[in-house]
């Protein structure tokens, strides 16, 4: 029998997914869930042999694309930092389970660091068939959602991403941040692909650098394959626009609204 876990809430849904995964997998012995992020909810699915999580799809956040997380993840399934997909469906994604360590990101060796940054110089030179992303249009949907947002701030985010060229534009995962990261014994796994696109790089390399407070070397890593920017300080520049994009998507997050 199915044990579904006390610390479900909306029952209704709970017994929807409950539903639904004992269809999908009849070994099922125990539902858990565990929480919820902006707009998906998860649970850890026990069989009598294999761990899984579910990842249940919710509205969609402004800025992300299902598609094209489904396609880039079968593409990059091969690779040991990306989380392994079992079940494609229209409701959600079943990934296999992993045993993650209490290692904090402050807590990376030198070989931890430098396998996070190999894996995202390996997104980068990945070839990928999907559009890229628009963030002028993406900003104005951003304003219009969060509305009263400063022209200043608004006039700044767009000022700066009309001076990029889509030609500089690679695959990337575009929301690396400690939540997105999981730690084990073996490797490091970047979850949650909802964003990824062919965007800029430097969203990527520094959303790495405010994560792991890069060093000089690192940094230069890095630098090798990034687009020329045409200020003195584009480390110091791209901080201060992704945390302006991020003051304006959260923001526009808090409307709910599907896109």
């Amino acid at each position: 029998m199915t044990q579904v876990s006390d610390h479900l809430d909306h029952s209704n849904l709970a017994h929807a997914i409950d539903d639904l995964l004992r269809s999908l997998l009849p070994n099922l012995i125990k539902i858990e869930y565990l929480g919820h992020g902006s707009c998906n909810r998860h649970w850890r699915i026990e069989t009598d042999s294999e761990s899984y999580i579910w990842r249940h799809f919710g509205p969609t956040p402004p800025g992300a694309s299902r598609s094209n997380e489904r396609k880039i993840l079968a593409q990059l399934q091969h690779f040991d930092w990306v989380p392994k997909l079992v079940l494609d469906r229209p409701e959600g994604l079943l990934f296999r389970a992993v045993t993650q360590n209490n290692t904090q990101i402050s807590e990376l060796t030198h070989e931890q660091r430098q396998q996070l940054i190999d894996a995202i110089l390996t997104l980068w030179r990945q070839p990928v068939s999907v559009a890229a992303m628009d963030y002028e249009n993406l900003i104005l949907q951003y304003a219009q959602l969060a509305k009263d947002y400063p022209d200043d701030k608004l006039n700044y985010l767009l000022n700066n991403v009309r001076q990029w060229h889509k030609n500089d534009f690679c695959l990337i995962h575009q929301d690396i941040h400690t939540e997105n990261l999981v730690i084990t014994d073996q490797n490091i796994l970047l979850i949650d692909w909802e964003y990824t696109t062919l965007g800029n790089p430097w969203i990527d390399a520094v959303a790495l650098d405010r994560m792991l407070k890069l060093n000089p070397s690192e940094r230069q890593q890095l630098e090798r394959h990034l687009p020329q920017m045409h200020t003195d300080n584009p480390w110091y520049e791209m901080h201060h626009w992704l945390e302006t994009l991020d003051q304006l998507w959260y923001a526009a997050q808090s409307s709910k609204i599907v896109v």
